[in-house]
């Protein structure tokens, strides 16, 4: 079988002897994965042309100067134009390139410090780049194989989105006039457990329409946002028995975004989260970046490893909630060890 290339970048030779060893034997989705070592920018930027089916670089940020690793990352994605290939940073000196600024600044995949650093984190680092980086390929060769039947039928989502869209805006105007009524308790309940299932199915519909729209900037209650997704997703919660919290950071009482985009992100982002969970609670965040002016928006399980599926509609939403991302300028970070979704959005507060 075709190894899985993976390029280590690093000016001391007894990283290499370790991360030869961690791997000797070690085989990814049956395939073994072969590393080139390379002791110096210059040497990596040599290995990277000759081999330009690398598939991931565990890269070191301290070598011939103090930021040779970024250098490094910059030369990949800006003059090797490189978006496929994962990038885990390695560093045995933090304070060189601290962790959120690298994340917000440059395109990469994890930031791992050396000191904290053990076998198995290593090992979860990267089969997750590796499975990232699979299906970056497998999606890029599926559009190549489209056929062009299939490509004259794409205008055809964005006005099917419009039309159930047209259908169900109805039904949610008199789900909620319903709610206003006198009613017992018990049909109380039920007019909002209709009213969460049609708003799910009408961020989905609206999902279809993969148009950009630019973003507004629009005064938003963080507290009353999360209490609204928290009433979309609690009927399916209390079918099945998970339980969904959330926490708002004091500091975000109102921000400044797109109410709208805002919302439909959050309740994609949850979606998915649902999916990977198979029926593990979930917790919800939404807290000031250290980036200024950013938040951090992120879902994941309490417990339990993510289940990651390959679904058609499982990839709609990865891609949705990338294109969300960057309709409000923000960044869709890599999934963590659980599977947690992390947004990184640029607000007024």
């Amino acid at each position: 079988m075709t190894p899985w290339k993976v390029l280590v970048v690093d000016d001391e030779e007894g990283i290499h002897g370790i991360t030869r060893m961690i791997f000797r034997g070690y085989e990814f989705e049956q395939r073994p994965i072969e590393l080139i070592s390379a002791m110096s920018g210059a040497e990596a930027r040599t290995l990277l042309a000759q081999h330009p089916d690398i598939a991931l670089v565990l890269l070191d940020v301290v070598m011939e100067t103090d930021h040779e690793g970024l250098q490094l990352v910059d030369h990949i994605r800006n003059e090797l134009h490189n978006q496929n290939i994962r990038i885990i940073l390695r560093t045995g000196h933090p304070g060189y390139a601290p962790e959120a600024q690298v994340i917000v600044n440059y395109d990469i995949n994890d930031y791992l410090s050396k000191a904290e650093l053990s076998a198995s984190r290593l090992l979860t680092s990267v089969v997750v780049a590796l499975r990232s980086y699979r299906d970056i390929r497998n999606a890029q060769q599926q559009a190549l194989a489209t056929p062009e039947s299939q490509q004259a039928e794409q205008p055809l989502l964005p006005e099917a989105s419009r039309q159930l869209q047209a259908q169900i805006s109805p039904v949610l105007r008199q789900s909620k006039r319903l709610q206003q009524l006198d009613l017992n308790p018990m049909a109380q309940d039920l007019c909002r457990d209709i009213d969460a299932w049609q708003s799910r199915l009408n961020n989905s519909i609206h999902l279809l329409d993969q148009s950009g729209i630019p973003a507004a900037g629009n005064p938003v209650d963080c507290q009353a946002l999360m209490n609204r997704i928290l009433q979309v997703f609690l009927p399916q919660s209390r079918q099945e028995g998970w339980l969904l919290d959330y926490r708002v950071d004091p500091a975000l009482s109102a921000i400044n975004s797109d109410a709208v985009l805002l919302e439909q992100l959050l309740i994609s982002t949850v979606e998915l989260a649902i999916l990977q969970a198979d029926g593990h609670d979930l917790k919800l965040s939404l807290q000031k970046a250290d980036q200024p002016e950013h938040l951090l928006f992120s879902v994941g399980q309490s417990e339990g490893q993510p289940r990651l599926s390959h679904s058609p509609w499982h990839k709609h939403l990865q891609r949705q909630l990338q294109r969300l991302c960057q309709q409000l300028n923000g960044h869709l970070l890599e999934a963590d060890d659980l599977g947690t979704l992390r947004c990184l959005l640029p607000v007024s507060l």
